[in-house]
């Protein structure tokens, strides 16, 4: 144990981060000048509380050893990380629209991936049943807000065409919105940018 190095520690630093540390009281100071060769520096426990996030707010340090304040990110890195952080939000708004309700005929539907497997699966029995009676077979079906109402196979239909449509102008607003994130020169910008329908 080496006494004269209690509350010291042996940082080899990279690109402002520590890339590796260890207790400078481990060594003796022929082992810590080898380090220090091979790039290490000494820093205090001050300094090292600072590197680990003790501090009032987050630091780095320099390949002499020195300790200082992370610097504010710039603009451009600010837009850098709006921009994609943007994109994912919008295509998450998009995605959750499409597997909400949907209205065809004053009525209310579910279109969420049990919705859907229903919604198929009736359209296959309607379109049997009506092949078989030689008439346009309809089922009970109940809706969103809880009325049963009479459907067709075409009525399903209807309401997966009505899906569709929206799906579509969702879409096409989502590309819209991103070229505008895409487009964007300030964070402002970027955060004005809305998914309009």
């Amino acid at each position: 144990m080496n006494n004269n190095r209690v509350n010291q520690y042996l940082i080899l630093p990279e690109n402002g981060q520590r890339k590796d540390t260890k207790l400078a009281v481990e060594y003796d100071e022929a082992q810590i000048a080898d380090y220090l060769k091979q790039g290490y520096v000494i820093v205090n426990h001050d300094d090292f509380n600072k590197l680990i996030g003790n501090g009032d707010g987050e630091y780095l340090i320099a390949d002499d050893g020195s300790v200082y304040p992370k610097p504010a990110l710039t603009d451009a890195e600010l837009l850098a990380a709006a921009k994609p952080a943007k994109i994912a939000e919008l295509k998450a708004e998009r995605d959750s629209k499409e597997v909400k309700q949907i209205t065809y005929n004053g009525n209310h539907y579910d279109y969420d991936d049990k919705a859907r497997e229903r919604i198929n699966a009736a359209i296959i029995a309607l379109d049997v049943q009506t092949a078989q009676a030689k008439a346009t077979a309809s089922i009970d079906w109940t809706t969103a807000d809880n009325q049963d109402v009479k459907v067709t196979a075409d009525d399903l239909r209807c309401v997966i065409a009505a899906v569709a449509q929206r799906s579509n102008a969702l879409h096409v607003a989502y590309r819209v919105a991103k070229d505008k994130v895409e487009a964007a020169t300030t964070v402002t910008e970027v955060d004005a940018v809305t998914l309009n329908l």
